[in-house]
């Protein structure tokens, strides 16, 4: 009768743990931007936000706000980027501007979108 590989059965395990944990990271990213949304939303109607080239949101207009939202909504954006990313075995940066572009497909009238030369346009 053979013996069971005990190092295989470890390292088995760790994958599995390490990928129930990347799975409820990414679930806490989504909870958080969900939450997030309606004020984002309300940013963007008034064009003090819009969406930029690289994935993330920006500035549009430079008025004193508290950037808190859109620095953690940015944080977030980028962990989920970083974990489709590894998935995909590509940088973070390829899956950034795909969803650029689809951010910018589904963009509403009137919504402010960065082009890759830096300047905002309206939709």
């Amino acid at each position: 009768m053979k013996k069971p590989n005990r190092t295989l059965n470890c390292i088995s395990i760790v994958i599995l743990m390490l990928s129930c944990t990347a799975l409820a990271f990414a679930a806490s990213e989504k909870e958080r931007m969900i939450k997030r949304a309606p004020q984002i939303k309300v940013l963007k109607a008034t064009g003090v936000i819009g969406e930029k080239a690289d994935g993330l949101l920006g500035f549009v207009k430079e008025i004193p706000t508290d950037n808190a939202l859109v620095d953690a909504e940015n944080k977030d954006r980028k962990t989920v980027y970083s974990e489709i990313a590894k998935k995909q075995g590509v940088h973070a940066s390829a899956v950034a501007k795909r969803r650029a572009i689809q951010i910018a497909g589904q963009a509403a009238s009137g919504d402010w979108l960065q082009g890759s030369d830096g300047k905002w346009n309206q939709k």
